[in-house]
């Protein structure tokens, strides 16, 4: 797995902006940046980013 992978956006001095990602659904899933973004996001199937009826196995709270 890359060191990328572990990369802290908002420590790096070479990083002038960084961003949340979320899933399909809307839930945080880490911050990145353009020296991580692609990394970070492979920990996770492409359904849970693109397709927001994904199956999960743990139960998903929604915001009241």
């Amino acid at each position: 797995m890359s060191e990328l992978a572990y990369h802290m956006c908002n420590q790096d001095p070479d990083v002038d902006y960084s961003w949340e990602e979320y899933d399909a659904r809307g839930i945080y899933l880490c911050r990145v940046c353009t020296k991580c973004v692609k990394a970070k996001l492979a920990n996770y199937r492409p359904e849970v980013l693109n397709d927001s009826n994904y199956l999960a196995d743990e139960p998903i709270e929604e915001d009241i």
